[in-house]
């Protein structure tokens, strides 16, 4: 049986935890990104927007899997 999820807290702020799996997913994509950067495979992306924001959903798809965001 999986538990309700609950706002993040900071001060009197609330905020989702979908935002939290977004931000992680969002730093993750900046790495593997500078990573084909340094060993030159974005040469072989044809639009490197489009590229980042599938890497964005698939890393938010799989740390949602882990951290409970419904």
């Amino acid at each position: 049986m999986t538990t309700m999820p609950h706002e993040l807290i900071f001060g009197e702020i609330y905020l989702p935890p979908l935002l939290f799996v977004v931000a992680l997913a969002y730093i993750l994509t900046s790495i593997v990104s500078a990573i084909s950067v340094k060993f030159g495979l974005h040469r072989y992306i044809a639009v490197p927007a489009i590229a980042e924001l599938s890497i964005l959903i698939i890393f938010t798809g799989l740390i949602g899997r882990f951290i409970s965001i419904i």
